[in-house]
């Protein structure tokens, strides 16, 4: 019978460790694709694209074109073939110089792209829909977000058949402490692994998609922290446990000992 409850016990404890794994994933992506962590890093993604893939003075001597065009204009808008959008900048923000259109052009994107509605779930959307903007946006988020609660449950309901198989009730929390550390430590290095992963798709892609990996995993380190701390909580709430079990029993021990000399005694 113990070997039995040991086996079960190594085998649901293999299998919390990989949903511990997973749910601190999808966390980190849920929790990465806020619009507030996306947007600044979108901005700076494409200002570093700008920068990197064309020439200062080209692009100064666009500016100055286009500020000469808002002489007689109020507002200047073109269409990206790359983005496929077409952006409508206001000439108060083309006056301002360079990076204040780079900055205007990627709010827009954000903008227009964060919060579309997609009539496909996520995935059929990454494959079909024809543009990677979908990756980043609040569609991407709800389904990620998705997966995580899914996984949260799987490891509740894990976590509660560890408990009844451990056979000292007190080793639980210690027990399913180490095994979120160890579940959420691979989180650590993720990033780095993503962006491996995505440069493979850089052939089938405008820009580089391996470096839209710091924006999927940018929170990957908060999420381990908060997993670490809650793994430390459950693994001092066990010492705990087992700290006042001692107490109780040397209590109990002194107590028989003052029982036995007071019988003495009489």
């Amino acid at each position: 019978m113990n070997f039995i409850r040991g086996s079960l016990l190594v085998f649901i404890s293999a299998l919390i460790l990989i949903s511990f794994l997973v749910l601190g994933i999808f966390a980190t992506l849920n929790y990465s694709l806020k619009y507030e962590i996306v947007k600044p890093q979108v901005q700076s993604f494409i200002k570093e694209i700008v920068e990197n893939e064309v020439n200062g003075t080209i692009i100064n001597e666009q500016v100055k074109i286009l500020q000469t065009y808002c002489k007689t204009n109020s507002e200047y808008s073109f269409y990206d073939e790359t983005t496929n959008y077409t952006f409508v900048i206001p000439c108060e923000v083309i006056a301002k110089g360079t990076d204040e259109i780079i900055n205007e052009e990627s709010n827009l994107l954000i903008d227009e792209y964060y919060y579309k509605e997609y009539q496909c779930e996520f995935l059929k959307c990454f494959k079909e829909s024809g543009t990677q903007w979908v990756i980043i946006s609040q569609h991407a988020k709800d389904f990620w977000k998705k997966q995580f609660y899914i996984f949260l449950i799987i490891s509740i309901i894990l976590s509660a058949l560890i408990f009844l198989l451990v056979e000292k009730k007190n080793n639980f929390p210690i027990l399913l402490g180490a095994l979120l550390i160890a579940g959420f430590f691979p989180l650590l290095v993720l990033s780095e692994i993503s962006k491996f992963a995505l440069s493979s798709l850089a052939s089938e892609i405008p820009f580089d998609l391996s470096q839209i990996a710091l924006i999927f995993f940018s929170r990957a380190n908060s999420v381990f922290l908060t997993g670490l701390i809650i793994g430390i909580i459950l693994i001092g709430i066990g010492i705990f446990l087992k700290l006042l079990k001692i107490g109780i029993e040397i209590e109990e021990w002194i107590e028989g000992k003052e029982d036995e000399k007071s019988e003495k005694i009489n």
